[in-house]
């Protein structure tokens, strides 16, 4: 079964259970928060990471709200030529420095910023290929800000994975996070008493706030598709299942012959 594209013809990539990836470097597993479900994380690796290695192969890439550095990691170890994470929070930094050093990744690579992402979008240029922003759009309701960087720091693609709210109008269900909790937004400039705004967007939702911005979704993965393949249901994957949860791939029109 190939994977089902949201606006281009499949390229290639089966929908079909790949392998363990995080098995060979199980730091990530803990400190990922997902010993408990270890094949969650490496299902959302063939779907995010593997699924794009034809863009990820020599690109420049932006983590946003790298946390532990393991979608970077992974960046690399599927051909990516240099990563940057930003993270808010400076003891995910930290951690994601030292497993970079335990498991041998050249300082050369890499580099971690701790700090507001959207003051760093905004004081700091970038030119990069490919950004992920993997989990976090749920965490915000600063869209304009967050598509505007990634579009400024001049990427060709964007890979997105995030919880959205099931509907065909383009609308945001607003709800707030605690910033004290690591799975929520950081503090940052617009945060009041401990909260942030946050929101999940619909599909459509999305689709319009990456058209303002000139990026096209090219393809939504095809979860139903790999989850078939598993030999009993995942319960940590269940949000994919039912459509709650998403991988876009977005290509950008700048620069578009």
């Amino acid at each position: 079964m190939g994977c089902r594209p949201a606006r281009t013809q499949p390229r290639g990539h089966p929908c079909v259970w790949m392998g363990m990836f995080f098995d060979d470097y199980p730091a990530f597993y803990e400190s990922s928060r997902t010993a408990a479900f270890p094949r969650r994380l490496d299902l959302r690796h063939q779907a995010m990471i593997e699924a794009n290695r034809d863009i990820l192969a020599g690109a420049r890439v932006l983590d946003l709200a790298s946390h532990d550095g393991r979608w970077s990691f992974a960046a690399l170890k599927a051909g990516a030529k240099h990563v940057i994470g930003v993270e808010a929070r400076s003891s995910l930094v930290d951690h994601a420095n030292r497993l970079f050093e335990q498991y041998g990744v050249p300082p050369e690579s890499y580099e971690f910023r701790q700090g507001d992402m959207f003051r760093v979008l905004q004081e700091r240029e970038f030119d990069v290929d490919v950004v992920l922003c993997l989990g976090f759009v749920y965490h915000t309701l600063r869209y304009g800000e967050l598509f505007r960087g990634i579009a400024d720091a001049g990427a060709k693609h964007c890979i997105l994975d995030t919880k959205v709210l099931p509907s065909d109008e383009p609308v945001v269900r607003i709800l707030t996070n605690r910033t004290a909790v690591q799975g929520h937004a950081a503090k940052d400039d617009l945060s009041q008493g401990g909260r942030a705004l946050a929101g999940y967007p619909s599909v459509p939702a999305l689709e319009v706030m990456l058209d303002v911005y000139d990026f096209d979704v090219e393809e939504q993965f095809d979860w139903a598709g790999l989850l078939t393949t598993l030999p009993e249901p995942l319960r940590a994957v269940r949000g994919y299942a039912t459509g709650n949860r998403v991988t876009l791939r977005c290509r950008s029109r700048r620069g578009a012959a």
